[in-house]
């Protein structure tokens, strides 16, 4: 029996809490340049957008089962890649995170993780995209094999060589070290945003930049401090 033949049985009782995950969760995406590890905000293992001495490091804890993580890339993100990540202002992370559905998190991340490291970020905003269709299918015999196999070859992987992997100890160990480091850092859900090193109070973009704009220098937009005086 595979993982994702164990995962389709009980992915019926999974969606009945789909809607409970919504809320606990809380452009292209292809890279132009990728950062490297700084020993100080960032891992030799993350997985890094942006120029390398960039004066701003964003990390997210996301799950690729949360819907509110989704919601974010594909509403937020592409603005916030727009106007920090290619203009060299932000180092942006992505760190793995078994939040709302951990079992099919944990499928769709160790595929990501599988993955040849170029092709990361593109799996990633695949499984955001498709993430309503997988819980779609999720709910019909078979299907979520079929979805994450579909997944997997869009990622370069064969469907033999996907399996492998869902088994592979090394990959498991390094999705455990991404997950206990945002345990550590006091990741309670997802999307989990930190700005050199300080947790944010939430995760829109007027929030991040409230951390983000000093960090550069900049000033705070004048609307945003009213907003802040009258919370």
């Amino acid at each position: 029996m595979t993982p994702i033949d164990s995962l389709s049985r009980r992915f019926v009782l999974l969606m009945a809490g789909a809607a409970l995950a919504l809320s606990a969760c809380g452009g292209s995406d292809t890279p132009t340049s990728t950062g490297e590890a700084d020993g100080k905000y960032t891992i030799a293992d993350d997985y890094i957008l942006g120029k390398a001495d960039a004066p701003v490091t964003v990390v997210e804890y996301a799950s690729v089962a949360c819907p509110g993580c989704a919601a974010w890339h594909q509403l937020i993100y592409p603005e916030f890649k727009t106007k920090y990540i290619d203009t060299g202002k932000v180092k942006y992370v992505f760190r793995p995170f078994p939040a709302a559905s951990p079992e099919i998190a944990t499928t769709g991340h160790k595929l990501a993780l599988c993955a040849d490291r170029d092709k990361f970020f593109k799996n990633i905003k695949l499984q955001f995209d498709r993430q309503s269709q997988i819980y779609e299918m999720g709910s019909k015999p078979g299907g979520l094999r079929q979805a994450y196999v579909s997944l997997a070859k869009s990622s370069g992987l064969s469907e033999e060589e996907f399996f492998a992997c869902l088994s592979n100890p090394e990959v498991a160990a390094r999705y455990d070290a991404f997950t206990q480091l945002g345990i550590d850092q006091g990741v309670g859900g997802t999307p989990s945003f930190f700005v050199n090193g300080k947790k944010t109070s939430g995760s829109d973009l007027e929030t991040l930049e409230k951390l983000i704009l000093p960090a550069l220098g900049e000033p705070i937009p004048e609307a945003a401090l009213e907003d802040e005086k009258t919370e």
